[in-house]
Parts: structure tokens; C-alpha cells; sequence
């Protein structure tokens, strides 16, 4: 009797384990195919993504630009080198950033995608021109001490914003004191038409006063400022045609150079 209620009780266990692993089989068949059903689905979704004309930028109008007027629509587009048709994914808001920024005129970039209807969005901000550079093939400087292409100088004329101010014997190691010096003289009473930093040691103002010697110290340019605005009714005492220069390098002891008179003649 033992032994046959052990045989019997083999048998009952075998088949619990036959059943169990036929269940493990179903399952993995069921989950298997599940799994192959999900990646066909993505793999068509992907497929509709790629091919459906809603996800495509295919025409001109579907990316709008926006400038500030220095740089025209068709300039930008050029520079971005945009192909049509193309993916909506395929464009990419950081490279198309970059290829903008490349250019010296560009301040700022902002470059957004858009779905429903599929469009881009590029938005520059430009680097203005504050003084002309001398001669005028070197362009122009922005606040910064940026130097820009003189391509915009016939566009700034239109928009009426050519700069007044002309700067001779500009250097780029000069560029960090560039803003110092551009906000001293913005800020100045007495209105300052020309800089000549052509000698470092003798840096030049070009004022309604005449020229203004500086020396080579822009640390004390806002005393020199101070100095000359005190001294802007001098022509009531002194001709301009009589003014050659006013030395400030000590803005404490500023020197008035005038020119000497023609000699007059005795009439017979």
C-alpha cells in the first residue's frame, strides 16, 4: 500500500508540474506576441510620423521670422539654409540658433517648433550701431565694442539711425574699454562728436568746443567731463576760431591752447 500511494502521489506531482509549465509556456507565447504587436504598432506610428504632410515644414510661410530691420527675412533665411521639404524634427532649435549667432550683427536668438499646423518660429534681436569707425570701410561699433560689418550703413540711413559719432584709430584690444567710454561720453553735458584713439598715450575728443586732449588715463574720463562742462561759456571769452585744443590730462589744471593770430599788416 505504501508503495503505491507513493507511485500515485509521483504521478499527481508530475502532472501539477507538466500543467504548471504549459501555463509558463502560454504566457510567455501570449506576452511574446503582445510585445510584437506593440513594436509593429509603434514602428507603423513611426512610419505615419515620418510620411504624414503634417509633421513636414514644406513651404516658405510656414516659418516666420521676425528682425529688428537690420537684418532682412531673405538674410536670415540664407543664413539659416533652409531646406524644403523637410521633417518638422529634423530642425533643430539649437543648430539653427548657432548658425545665427555666428554672425556678428546678431545679439540674441530664439528659435521655437511648433505641431498643428507644423511651423518654426526664429526671433533675432540685432546689435544696433553707435559710433562709425574712420575710415568708414571698417564699419561700425556697438555699445559693447562690437565691431560690425559697414554692409548696413545705406539700411541705417533709411532707418534714420546712423550714428553720429565716428571713432579714428580703433583697435580690438581696446574693445574692453569701449563701454566706459562710450556711456562717459553719452552721458557728457558738452556734446562730443569724434574720438581719436589713434595715440593711446594722447586719446582726443572731438567737442562743439573743438578737440580735448585726454592723455592716456580713461580712468579720470567722468573728472575730464565734469571739468569740460564747467568750462562749455569759455567761447564768451575766447573765439572758437582762437580755441586750437584744451589740454585735461589734469582735469585740476585744465590748459587752453590757442592758436597764434596773423600778424597784422600796417597800412600805408
Amino acid at each position: 500500500m505504501r508503495i503505491a500511494t507513493r507511485i500515485a502521489l509521483g504521478v499527481m506531482d508530475f502532472r501539477q508540474r507538466r500543467q504548471k509549465i504549459r501555463r509558463q509556456n502560454q504566457y510567455r507565447f501570449w506576452f511574446n506576441l503582445w510585445r510584437t504587436g506593440a513594436s509593429a504598432g509603434t514602428t507603423v506610428g513611426l512610419v505615419w510620423v515620418l510620411v504624414h504632410p503634417i509633421w513636414w515644414v514644406r513651404e516658405p510661410t510656414q516659418i516666420t521670422i521676425r528682425t529688428e530691420g537690420l537684418l532682412s527675412e531673405a538674410r536670415v533665411r540664407e543664413l539659416l539654409s533652409l531646406k524644403q521639404p523637410q521633417p518638422l524634427w529634423q530642425l533643430s532649435p539649437p543648430a539653427l540658433t548657432q548658425a545665427l549667432q555666428q554672425q556678428a550683427i546678431v545679439a540674441q536668438v530664439q528659435v521655437r517648433r511648433q505641431a498643428f499646423p507644423s511651423r518654426v518660429e526664429v526671433w533675432v534681436q540685432e546689435r544696433y550701431p553707435v559710433a562709425v569707425l574712420v575710415p568708414e570701410q571698417q564699419g561700425f561699433l556697438d555699445r559693447e565694442g562690437n565691431q560690425l560689418s559697414g554692409e548696413y550703413a545705406s539700411i541705417l540711413r533709411q532707418l534714420k539711425r546712423y550714428p553720429e559719432l565716428r571713432v579714428q584709430g580703433w583697435h580690438p584690444t581696446q574693445k574692453s574699454l569701449w563701454p566706459q567710454v562710450y556711456q562717459a561720453v553719452m552721458a557728457s553735458p558738452v556734446r562730443v562728436t569724434g574720438i581719436n584713439w589713434e595715440n593711446p598715450g594722447d586719446i582726443r575728443l572731438q567737442t562743439e568746443l573743438g578737440w580735448i586732449r585726454l592723455g592716456g588715463n580713461l580712468q579720470q574720463l567722468p573728472e575730464q567731463l565734469a571739468t569740460l562742462d564747467r568750462l562749455r561759456h569759455l567761447p564768451r571769452q575766447v573765439p572758437l576760431n582762437r580755441i586750437a585744443a584744451i589740454d585735461l590730462s589734469d582735469p585740476q589744471a585744465p590748459l587752453v591752447e590757442l592758436r597764434q593770430e596773423p600778424p597784422k599788416t600796417d597800412r600805408q
